[in-house]
């Protein structure tokens, strides 16, 4: 694996520097166990994991705040499934206090990562989608403005990547020129495409070895971000 020149590092944040200790299948069968409520008429947990996921990502652009969008999945789950909508609000609140309660943590070797990247003098940033107060918990959790030069929460600005003025504005706050700067994250669509868009350098987490599903190729694929330092002089 050849050397990176890149001067400064930025990465995405959800299952590249973090995860939840708890899956969406794992926080949903707790719930259902809280709630009292026959799983049989939902469907497995693992099954409707994905669903849940998919649908946070198709609304929360548009959301106001955790809590809503939360009513706002759950509200198309359970009227998908011919169940009474009122069941919504009461699942939503159950979900958001068990993911509250399972907190956040670093992806395992990601702060030792940061640490050794900023005494080699490497500019350190960050570009997260998601919204404003749930992306802030947890870098503020993660200890991320110590760690970090630049954070970006898409929330924020109102843009998520790829969106290349998501980017732009962590470039701004980087200092940086693209080509300087190599992004790390693991989504191939919003993270390898969004950055390469704007020429950067990119690394694609790639945890379960998964073939690439496009034609953009990053310039470094990693099992985890922690193998970061490892490209890098």
């Amino acid at each position: 694996m050849r050397a990176c020149d890149a001067t400064h590092i930025a990465f995405d944040l959800d299952f590249t520097l973090s995860t939840y200790p708890l899956t969406t299948a794992q926080v949903i069968a707790e719930v259902f166990v809280r709630c009292g409520l026959d799983a049989k008429a939902f469907g497995s947990a693992e099954d409707l994991a994905p669903d849940y996921d998919r649908l946070w990502r198709k609304l929360e652009i548009g959301a106001t705040s955790a809590d809503e969008l939360r009513r706002m999945i759950w509200t198309r789950l359970v009227h998908g499934r011919n169940l009474s909508t009122t069941l919504a609000a009461p699942i939503a609140r159950a979900y958001g206090d068990v993911r509250r309660e399972s907190g956040v943590r670093f992806v395992e070797g990601a702060p030792e990562a940061l640490e050794a990247l900023r005494r080699r003098g490497y500019r350190l940033g960050l570009l997260t989608n998601g919204l404003s107060e749930v992306q802030w918990d947890k870098i503020r959790v993660l200890d991320l403005p110590r760690r970090l030069d630049a954070i970006v929460v898409g929330g924020d600005i109102g843009c998520y990547k790829p969106d290349e003025r998501a980017f732009a504005a962590l470039l701004a706050r980087l200092g940086a020129r693209p080509a300087e700067v190599l992004f790390v994250g693991d989504s191939y669509d919003a993270d390898v495409i969004g950055a390469h868009n704007v020429g950067m350098q990119t690394a694609w987490v790639s945890a379960d070895g998964a073939d690439r599903p496009g034609t953009v190729i990053p310039d470094y694929v990693l099992a985890s971000a922690a193998e970061v330092v490892e490209i890098l002089p």
